[in-house]
């Protein structure tokens, strides 16, 4: 066999981990499996086109499938709503997270470039990127991540595995309703999050990450 084909072999192998790392992130950020009689349901919703049509492509792919992503309107709010009825999808995200108890064993395994899907998935639905201007009428990003996941102390310590710097972690308390989980919150230093190699597939954070590094000079809180 030819080399190309090896290389194509190999480069198709690679895709196949990255687009399950990210798969993962996003499930574990903003995705819900549940369980209807005998129907297996993985759903998403999100305000980002770009996010809910990758994960659309990635299962229908991975699935040899065709679910549809349906455009929804919330509080007059339009969302991009994503559903695949497939019971192997729904015990694959279930049983390698132990319900959302932990990371992933092939993510922690990985190489850079899958972890950084992976952490792309997270990014792209729990975290956040602003930007401001401080007292001295300086412009100032911030980075971060909020969720109420039991692997907060993972994820931590994989940042930090591949040089970010992570702030302490802060508890959220519930504000909208007595059913609402607690959140913890982390400050993640935008500077040593470029220089590992991270980045958003979402394009609207993408763009504020790409307006941060074409600055003058790096800026964090």
């Amino acid at each position: 066999m030819s080399a190309d084909y090896h290389a194509g072999k190999t480069q198709y192998a690679d895709s196949l981990h990255k687009n399950k790392a990210y798969l993962f992130g996003v499930y574990l950020g903003d995705g819900c499996c549940s369980k209807f009689t005998k129907h297996y349901v993985f759903h998403l919703i999100s305000e980002d086109r770009n996010l809910v049509e990758r994960i659309q492509n990635i299962v229908n792919q991975m699935l040899q499938k065709n679910y549809p992503t349906k455009d929804i309107t919330r509080n007059k709010t339009k969302l991009y709503q994503f559903r695949a009825w497939n019971k192997y999808l729904f015990d694959m995200l279930i049983s390698q997270t132990e319900n959302k108890f932990k990371l992933p064993e092939f993510v922690i395994n990985s190489d850079l470039r899958v972890i950084a899907e992976f952490i792309a998935g997270l990014m792209d639905t729990d975290g956040y990127i602003s930007t401001g201007i401080n007292k001295f009428g300086q412009q100032r990003f911030s980075l971060g991540f909020i969720n109420s996941g039991k692997w907060m102390d993972e994820f931590i310590s994989l940042l930090r595995k591949i040089g970010v710097k992570v702030g302490k972690k802060t508890l959220k308390k519930k504000y909208r309703s007595v059913n609402e989980k607690d959140c913890y919150q982390i400050n993640i230093n935008l500077r040593s999050f470029v220089e590992s190699g991270l980045y958003f597939n979402c394009q609207r954070k993408q763009k504020l990450l790409d307006k941060y590094k074409s600055s003058v000079r790096y800026q964090s809180y």
